[in-house]
């Protein structure tokens, strides 16, 4: 994948939900993502085949606390992914596989639940091979390659190994040619080699070590960047550098866990309604661009966090989602008149019935248990209130009822209205430009 591994739009691919069922994904097991339903140490074993496996694809996922057919939300029931050490994994990684699999590991909360994932990168020098078999003789053979599979992890086929060594083979022609090019660019002469392994620097005029104490005393800087100190020694490092230690193996996963909250429909729409104060106001606008709709309340979250509407729209536009709801977003903050509606025509039974809830509305006399039809006719007035006309807190109150009744039943054409009478209250009370 071509962004952070934990960004927020690999995560909302990876917690799909299904529009009928919301504790159930719509995500399905493939060859960058797996589920499970608990975290164990003990069967690290059978993680870490999967490790290999991703690490000779293009990558993948581990998610912990999906139960498996159909893939029912359940969370983690114990602190032991919470608890993981992970010098212990990359030791076990170190000893199972050759050349190293790196790896990062993430909590994603939602609903309450936390759920564990292991990331584990694309390997930059493939194929990575099994150096040393598990006890059981059956997770890990010694020998063996891995390979991910469409939903499933096996031995590598002949077709899959082929590719691996051809695009190892052009790898190394284009690191050869990169190296080439860099060298004459320096000059032959004023040319050295850098050992990696061993931390040996050689070239014409000899050589020497570099040890991890003398880290703190150098300055690394970028290709392109300079900045003179006198008397402190430089290093111009192009590419990658990375601290290693004595045994020569660099540090992979990490040492604390970030967790973050999962953000849902149902989050944007009640942190509307009960006037939450948002912590992280830009996750909450930008999620919008990944639901099914666009119509979800957002001038909330501008004046708290001094967002302007076109500061929302730059966020929006660049963020890289490509469903069609980001675009519709981008046209409700440019122009969002088209949520009110229209006076109901008072000639016909239809429009006296909607006359009457408005004039309901009004006295702040909403009917406890409306049926359906009426349910419809109470959303669609909400629509036609002027802001000199609606009372912020009852109105949002009686939504906030009915988007909890009915919301999760899943009709879609109740939901459909439950959401534009929100964004309308939204759009009424909390615009930039609000004065009724």
């Amino acid at each position: 994948m071509n962004t952070a591994p934990f960004s927020q739009e690999v995560l909302n691919r990876i917690f799909a939900v299904s529009p009928k069922h919301p504790d159930r994904l719509i995500s399905r097991e493939s060859g960058w993502l797996e589920f499970k339903e608990a975290f164990n140490f003990q069967s690290l074993g059978k993680y870490i085949r999967s490790a290999g496996a991703f690490a000779n694809a293009k990558g993948g996922y581990i998610v912990y606390g999906v139960a498996n057919s159909p893939h029912k939300l359940i969370g983690l029931k114990d602190n032991r992914f919470d608890e993981l050490d992970p010098e212990k994994v990359s030791t076990y990684l170190n000893e199972h596989f050759d050349p190293e699999v790196e790896w990062d590991r993430h909590i994603h909360e939602i609903d309450g639940k936390e759920y564990g994932i292991l990331h584990f990168r694309e390997s930059r020098n493939k194929p990575v091979i099994c150096r040393k078999g598990t006890d059981d003789g059956k997770s890990l053979k010694e020998g063996e390659i891995y390979y991910r599979y469409k939903g499933r992890t096996q031995t590598i086929r002949y077709a899959e190994l082929k590719e691996l060594i051809e695009e190892r083979r052009r790898n190394e022609q284009l690191l050869w040619f990169k190296h080439l090019k860099e060298i004459a660019r320096v000059g032959i002469q004023e040319a050295g080699i850098f050992d990696l392994r061993s931390g040996k620097v050689t070239g014409p005029g000899g050589h020497f070590l570099i040890d991890e104490s003398l880290l703190s005393q150098v300055s690394f800087i970028r290709e392109g960047e300079f900045s003179e100190i006198r008397g402190k020694p430089t290093l111009k490092i192009i590419g990658e550098a990375r601290a290693v230690g004595p045994s020569g193996v660099g540090t992979v996963g990490k040492a604390h866990i970030i967790k973050t909250k999962g953000i849902r429909a149902s989050d944007i729409v009640l942190g509307c309604l009960r006037s939450e104060k948002i912590a992280e106001p830009q996750n909450y606008l930008t999620q919008i661009c990944y639901e099914n709709t666009a119509f979800l309340p957002f001038y909330f979250l501008l004046k708290p966090s001094k967002m302007t509407l076109d500061d929302a729209a730059k966020i929006v536009a660049e963020e890289r989602s490509t469903q069609q709801s980001k675009a519709k977003l981008l046209e409700r903050i440019e122009n969002d008149s088209a949520l009110a509606i229209p006076m109901p025509f008072a000639g016909n039974v239809a429009g006296q019935r909607k006359l009457k809830i408005r004039e309901m509305l009004l006295k702040k006399q909403i009917p406890a248990n409306p049926d359906l039809q009426h349910l419809k006719d109470i959303l669609a007035m909400i629509r036609t209130l002027k802001r000199s006309e609606l009372d912020g807190s009852f109105v949002k109150s009686h939504l906030e009822k009915c988007f909890n009744k009915f919301y999760a039943n899943g009709d879609s054409a109740i939901n459909h209205e439950i959401r534009r009478a929100v964004c309308y209250v939204d759009w009424m009370l909390n615009r930039p430009d609000s004065t009724g």
